[in-house]
């Protein structure tokens, strides 16, 4: 097999799930398109042009027009992978689209006017390893101002993001950031939640533990070497954890075939 990218978010999976994150990263399976991650995907479109064009003209432009195009290209891309939307649930394509607009309202109202020019928007950052399965830890950072030492991750939610929750994932952006000599000093979440009366932004600080982070990733790959040594069962080595918040048919696709999930 070729040898995979580990991204700062797969690690909370693996330890979620072994067994799901082996069959999507080890095995290359495809995973079920998520209308929530295809709406939040959108949202980052749009928050990208925004801050990509205030970058040119060194003062936050945020034109209406301009994201919303950006983000309604982003989401008909995550159409074409696939994306199914539950009419027992309310979802659609004029519901999801309209909540990606008054995401990005969020966005431009409770965040930009408290947030700086950034210097860099989506700025991919890699530490290659010398390791038989993981060619690099690699990772896209969505905001970074480096004047202050701020790095950021847009996130959507139907609830206001508890920063806990990303203390891995962003960990590992800090540490993927302080590999290429930039002084990080602070973390945080730029979260737009939906809800019924709207979509509310929200910029909450996170305590990063990079340390911690370090602990998890090598765990991973030490399990890594042990399964490239081909001695140990895959099924021993990544076996399924029941009680994930995703182990469902609706987030997993592997689940009806799972004998975690199914007990058979």
């Amino acid at each position: 097999m070729d040898k995979i990218i580990l991204r700062p978010s797969a690690i909370d999976g693996f330890y979620g799930c072994p067994k799901q994150w082996y069959e999507t990263h080890i095995k290359g399976r495809q995973s079920i398109p998520s209308l929530r991650a295809a709406i939040g995907t959108a949202v980052h479109a749009g928050v990208e042009t925004g801050w990509t064009d205030s970058m040119k003209v060194k003062t936050k432009i945020f034109s209406v027009g301009a994201i919303e195009d950006a983000a309604m290209e982003a989401f008909k891309e995550e159409e074409q992978k696939g994306l199914v939307f539950d009419e027992d649930l309310g979802e659609s394509r004029r519901a999801a689209e309209s909540e990606i607009r008054s995401g990005l309202d969020a966005f431009v109202e409770d965040i930009v006017p408290f947030t700086d020019i950034p210097d860099a928007v989506e700025q991919r950052y890699t530490v290659e390893i010398d390791h038989p399965v993981i060619a690099a830890v690699s990772g896209t950072v969505d905001y970074i101002k480096t004047s202050t030492g701020v790095i950021a991750d847009v996130k959507t939610s139907k609830r206001k993001p508890v920063a806990n929750n990303y203390v891995t994932q962003q960990s590992v952006y800090r540490f993927l950031a302080e590999s290429k000599g930039i002084d990080i000093k602070h973390n945080q979440i730029q979260g737009v939640t939906f809800g019924a009366k709207g979509a509310v932004g929200h910029i909450i600080p996170l305590n990063a533990d990079v340390p911690h982070a370090k602990v998890l990733m090598n765990d991973m790959l030490d399990v890594l070497d042990v399964y490239h040594e081909d001695k140990v069962s895959p099924e021993v080595l990544f076996r399924g954890n029941p009680n994930y918040m995703f182990c469902s048919p609706k987030y997993c696709a592997f689940y009806k075939e799972c004998k975690y999930a199914k007990g058979e």
